[in-house]
């Protein structure tokens, strides 16, 4: 597989890694080992479940290759005490000529790491021939077309949004259709943010700052002496900032300004806190973004296989999450950390193993209010989506007022309980009715929650009572008594307000629009 995308443009992505040579010290002090970061960011009672990344694939884009990647590795894993990985190569333009010993760091840190919190994954990795953008377009293309299967894809690297040439293949815009095609197949896509901190607010490096990808930014982390968790605060190196290409994504409106935010989340990146890396038969020290990416890679693999689930574009539901290591103070130079988001560590660092319960399920508020024949009703729901088993549980709460005195004459809360998504081709969905018995006909707020690709909407429609004989469901009896009504209208002797779902005057192809919307919804009482 090939492509000419950027076959005259030299410009290079640059890898996200800063390194020093280094000798193992003692646990809890850097350079950190394995055991250290798996007890400090919670992974423990992961592994303790088995949950270790089995029966899940990883990709990893990198350049040039590493020579010794093989043997460091099986060193790597025989120190620190790790299973033996599985590694599968591609070379989607055939094998590097040359090497790069930067980029070799690079690619040893990515693997052996990307192993160090996903033991049981598989991992693949795609090398370009070099750095250019066209080599590194075509890994992710290959990674695109060729490696659908992947949970999630790691890269350590990025280049500012404003040096993208725009015009011809290699451009953003180019890349983002990649990211369009790999999350939809389920692969979450994460890139570190990049290791020159921020001297003004929009000089933020691609492709973490498309907002398909969760861009990794980077802390400085202390342990206790036992390698539990200390503090952090943020790298000064943490890049972070706003896009000058896209507007802000609806999960990030809270965030004040117009622009998508870097960065979603963080981790240990500063290379005095750094990782211990076997790379070109030698032990380095190893900081930098490029750290945190392919970990917090192989902690999205861990939550596809604990949730039998692949998230794909996940950075709305990480939004969500509020079991992260706030990161509250240091700064990248320009910018500070504060409680909650903020630009240089984000949303902050992982609880691993919070974060996987989270992404096992789904939750969903939604408030609508709708009138109808002169009654004003407000529903507001708080519902949980299991994610594994796709079904919708929670609470729904509906107030019903006279639209004149404002008075209320009907307040109820529905639970609802383990509710199936139905497969629909292109989302799940599953259709409800709260039935509100008030005169001189009662009424439906009639809910639909719709699923697609992990984000979930809710649709609330205000009608007649929708189950019209009473049994419980929206069914062909219902049907029945609507089609023998059909065309009727207020005044005629067939005219049936039962059937006049929107309550107009007229029984007609909008009744059965809504009827056809609702067939088969539940009806609670």
């Amino acid at each position: 597989m090939g492509s000419n995308v950027g076959s005259s443009d030299r410009r290079e992505m640059q890898p996200d890694s800063i390194y020093h040579p280094a000798s193992l010290s003692t646990p809890g002090l850097p350079p950190f080992i394995p055991a250290d970061l798996r007890k400090a960011y919670n992974f423990l009672p992961l592994y303790n479940r088995n949950v270790d990344g089995r029966t899940t694939r990883i990709a990893i884009v990198d350049a040039y290759g590493d020579p010794t990647l093989s043997s460091d590795l099986a060193g790597f894993d025989g120190f620190t005490g790790l299973p033996s990985a599985t590694v599968n190569f591609y070379y989607p333009n055939g094998v590097p000529r040359r090497t790069n010993s930067n980029w070799a760091v690079e690619t040893a840190l990515d693997v052996e790491w990307a192993h160090s919190m996903a033991p049981g994954a598989s991992i693949d990795l795609v090398v370009g021939v070099d750095a250019s953008l066209g080599s590194i377009y075509n890994a992710i293309l290959y990674v695109a077309n060729s490696l659908p299967g992947d949970a999630v894809l790691s890269m350590s690297f990025g280049l500012s949004e404003s040096l993208y040439p725009t015009t011809g293949s290699a451009t953003i815009a180019s890349f983002h259709q990649l990211f369009v095609t790999i999350t939809s197949h389920g692969t979450v896509a994460v890139a570190s943010s990049g290791d020159s901190g921020a001297s003004s607010c929009c000089n933020i490096q691609y492709p973490a700052s498309d907002p398909l990808v969760l861009a990794v930014g980077g802390t400085s982390l202390s342990l206790n002496s036992d390698a539990s968790y200390s503090h952090e605060s943020a790298w000064t190196g943490s890049s972070a900032g706003s896009s000058i290409i896209y507007p802000k994504p609806s999960w990030q409106l809270g965030l004040g300004d117009s622009m998508r935010d870097d960065v979603d989340v963080s981790y240990d990146a500063d290379p005095n806190t750094g990782v211990m890396v076997l790379a070109l038969g030698s032990s380095f020290e190893v900081g930098g973004t490029s750290a945190g990416a392919p970990q917090w890679a192989a902690l999205l693999a861990l939550a596809s296989q604990a949730n039998s689930i692949k998230y794909g574009a996940v950075n709305s539901q990480l939004y969500n999450l509020s079991s992260y290591h706030d990161v509250t103070t240091g700064s990248d130079g320009f910018f500070s950390a504060l409680p909650g988001w903020d630009y240089p560590t984000g949303l902050g660092t992982p609880d691993a193993n919070a974060t996987v319960t989270f992404l096992g399920s789904l939750s969903l508020v939604a408030t609508n209010t709708n009138s109808l024949q002169g009654v004003i009703v407000t529903t507001s729901s708080l519902l949980t989506i299991n994610m594994s088993a796709l079904t919708v549980s929670g609470n729904v709460s509906v107030v019903a007022k006279n639209s004149t005195t404002q008075t209320t004459i009907f307040t109820k809360t529905y639970s609802i309980q383990n509710l199936k998504l139905q497969n629909q081709t292109t989302s799940f969905q599953v259709s409800f009715l709260l039935n509100i018995p008030i005169s001189p006909y009662s009424l439906s707020s009639d809910i639909t929650i719709k699923l697609v690709q992990n984000v979930a909407t809710a649709s609330v429609l205000l009608t007649r009572q929708l189950d019209i004989n009473g049994n419980g469901s929206v069914d062909i009896v219902d049907v029945s008594i609507m089609a023998a009504v059909f065309n009727s209208t207020v005044g005629t002797s067939t005219y049936d307000p039962r059937a006049d779902f929107d309550a107009n005057g007229v029984i007609d192809i909008i009744d059965a629009s809504i009827a056809a919307r609702y067939f088969g919804a539940t009806d609670f009482l």
